[in-house]
């Protein structure tokens, strides 16, 4: 899932990567963090966020909260890589190694099902949960710069498969992922939810790193 933008061939020795840098994210970062999340996941972050609120909360506090303080969640801010560009912040990247799972999957809400039932499928891969750039920074070849970075971070992890999820609706980025050498393995049926996206299907990407 991703808002990154359309940029050259992945593969391509000839074309120099932009100017930017990856460190660590931090504390800091979190409402960062969480505006990308749901940027990434074109509002689904924030819907979800939204049903753990209390009344009168914000959602956007609910996943700040979750990213700072919630170390087993794969959203924790030490799950992502914050991309800089000229001392601003220009994106984060957010993947880990999908487990295995090891019992039957607890029955899961409508919305996300789908997204589960792919992400099954990918065990053991290094997923790329969320990957997005500010508005201001697209067109740059930005989106390209994290996706190398992921696969860095997979192959040092000693995976050789990297996934991600994008929606059929989400051109630009599926556009991206293709040119970049990621293939569909397999989708499934895009549940619509309050301010969402048309309905289409999520799409389960993988590329091979041997």
């Amino acid at each position: 899932m991703s808002s990154a933008p359309a940029s050259p061939n992945l593969s391509s020795p000839s074309i120099p990567l932009p100017s930017i840098s990856f460190r660590p994210a931090s504390e800091e970062d979190c409402a960062h963090l969480a505006l990308l999340a749901d940027m990434a996941t074109r509002r689904l972050t924030s819907f979800l966020w939204g049903q753990m609120a209390d009344p009168g909360r914000s959602a956007f506090e609910v996943g700040r909260g979750v990213i700072r303080n919630d170390e087993k969640h794969f959203t924790h801010f030490r799950n992502w890589r914050v991309a800089e560009h000229r001392g601003r912040i220009a994106g984060a990247l957010n993947g880990y190694v999908i487990p295995e799972p090891a019992n039957p999957a607890a029955p899961s809400p409508e919305v996300v099902r789908a997204l589960n039932e792919l992400k099954a499928m990918a065990a053991g891969t290094w997923y790329i949960a969320a990957a997005a750039i500010y508005p201001e920074h697209q067109g740059k070849g930005f989106g390209k710069s994290l996706l190398a970075e992921a696969e860095s971070i997979a192959r040092a992890a000693g995976k050789d498969r990297l996934t991600l999820m994008v929606g059929s609706f989400n051109a630009r980025a599926h556009g991206l992922y293709r040119q970049t050498g990621f293939k569909e393995w397999d989708r499934r049926p895009f549940s619509a939810f309050p301010g969402s996206d048309e309905p289409g299907e999520w799409i389960l990407m993988v590329k091979d790193l041997t």
